[in-house]
């Protein structure tokens, strides 16, 4: 089932470019990188994936993203799993979200 955002957490998804991206490395370490998103019509995000984000993502599909703005404070934290979707993209399906100052 699509993730359902609301209307304010869906504008602010879609004013913003950059997420943060976490995926489990080998040693089961978080491995945080800044990745370009864009948000599909199903709540799901599209991102390019290489090097260390793919190498991950190939073992071990459970994945985070947080998108924020400082100024006010306020953003979208979502965890799901990221599917492989062709050479070098993904795509996360969220099971779990939250927002704040929203």
């Amino acid at each position: 089932m699509p993730m359902v955002f609301t209307e304010p957490e869906l504008e602010f998804l879609r004013s913003q470019r950059i997420a943060r991206l976490a995926t489990v490395g080998p040693t089961g370490w978080p491995h945080v990188v800044p990745v370009l998103y864009a948000l599909d019509s199903s709540g799901d995000f599209e991102f390019d994936v290489d090097g260390v984000k793919l190498r991950n993502l190939q073992a071990e599909s459970r994945a985070a993203m947080v998108i924020d703005a400082m100024g006010p404070r306020r953003g979208v934290s979502v965890q799901g799993h990221a599917e492989l979707t062709g050479p070098e993209r993904a795509r996360l399906r969220v099971e779990h979200k939250f927002s704040w100052g929203l």
